[in-house]
């Protein structure tokens, strides 16, 4: 088809150049669609028919082309040097309605394209074509309105498709112009959710918001590429920083945390040991009754607890959760699942908060040196 293109657009590219003038450029697209194999001949090509609308009123567009005496598409012409405007825009459409066609073709300093949605107030362009050689479009073009391949159901099938098409593009461009307006915010709440579910258990929420906001963030799109995203330091706006895994020498929060007068457990096995002795205290709770309990949102992207089947579904279940044959749990309507290992400070906290709402006793290592600390400085021996 690309072969087929550049012999039908060769002569509009030699139009364009030499500037012809509208009657000339009009004859040599017609002389283009009998390329197409659209015969003037035969009445299939009509050189700007006076064709009855209505009650004794008559149009006359540019090219009307017709197959086995049916109106199929008609063209607008404007010479090559014309600059398209949004009249010429809405005489094409108004020809397209009065002849009851849902495609309509300008062709003057490029192709278009337009196809009148059921349904809709506006016809849309669906496909815009600049005259050159090699064009992917211009081969699409041939395959659509070649008189042996021209289909209207076909045309229909494209519009429609070419549409949602652009939809979803507008779609990413809205998140474009989202990322590009509001780079500091949308760009700092994405890296703190990454950087949680990374490091979580070696660095608190509060460490992660204070390093990314010692940093400015900002997107600048580029034609024909991915936006492109510089992190800029605000002491050095000349200096580019990537961002690289905390430094050994953070300090690490080495907090312990006690279930009822037990034993000092790390975060991670702390929220693991209490949510294990709730189910075996709530033998009957469903799975969705546990997950109400312990809701996705307290933990944040992985969730409190999630179903093994889920887990190994998704390929996260490496460091991500306890799911060793004895750590995994089985709620009463036989759904085998798993505690998240992914916690900081703040959804540790939270989850502290939510143990003690359910009744248990919790205390922490900072707790206990505190307290001992004050028995001490009372003259009072520690019993241990």
């Amino acid at each position: 088809m690309i072969d087929k293109w550049n012999q039908f657009v060769y002569y509009l590219c030699e139009d364009k150049k030499n500037n012809v003038d509208e009657n000339k450029y009009h004859k040599g697209i017609e002389e283009r669609l009998e390329f197409l194999n659209w015969n003037q001949f035969k009445k299939e090509i009509l050189h700007k028919p006076n064709v009855s609308i209505g009650n004794g009123g008559h149009i006359q567009p540019d090219i009307l082309v017709q197959k086995d005496g049916k109106k199929q598409f008609v063209i607008e012409v404007k010479c090559p040097s014309h600059i398209q405007k949004e009249k010429d825009r809405d005489q094409l459409v108004s020809y397209m309605r009065q002849l009851k066609l849902t495609t309509g073709i300008y062709i003057g300093e490029h192709i278009e394209i337009f196809y009148d949605q059921p349904e809709s107030d506006i016809a849309v362009s669906v496909l815009k074509i600049p005259l050159e050689l090699n064009n992917k479009r211009g081969a699409k073009f041939i395959e659509l309105f070649s008189k042996e391949r021209f289909n209207k159901d076909s045309i229909v099938e494209f519009c429609e498709s070419r549409i949602k098409e652009m939809q979803h593009e507008e779609s990413l461009n809205k998140i474009k112009d989202l990322l590009v307006n509001d780079s500091q915010e949308q760009i700092m709440t994405g890296m703190r959710m990454y950087l949680m579910e990374k490091y979580g258990d070696t660095f608190s929420e509060e460490d992660i918001v204070r390093m990314l906001k010692s940093l400015r963030f900002s997107v600048t799109p580029t034609d024909g590429q991915t936006a492109n995203v510089t992190i800029v330091s605000p002491s050095n706006g000349s200096q580019k920083h990537s961002i690289n895994p905390p430094e050994a020498t953070h300090k690490h929060d080495t907090t312990l945390y006690s279930i009822d007068g037990g034993s000092f457990l790390n975060k991670r096995r702390f929220v693991y040991q209490l949510v294990k002795l709730y189910v075996e205290q709530h033998p009957f709770a469903s799975f969705a009754e546990l997950e109400q309990v312990f809701p996705p949102s307290l933990q944040g992207s992985y969730g409190v607890i999630r179903s093994i089947d889920v887990i190994r579904e998704k390929g996260i279940e490496d460091n991500r959760y306890f799911t060793k044959d004895d750590e995994l749990l089985q709620s009463v309507d036989g759904i085998i699942f798993a505690v998240s290992s992914q916690w900081g400070i703040s959804n540790t906290t939270k989850f502290m908060n939510l143990a003690k709402s359910l009744g248990y006793n919790i205390t922490t290592s900072n707790e206990k040196e505190k307290h001992t600390k004050e028995t001490l400085r009372e003259g009072q021996i520690e019993c241990v």
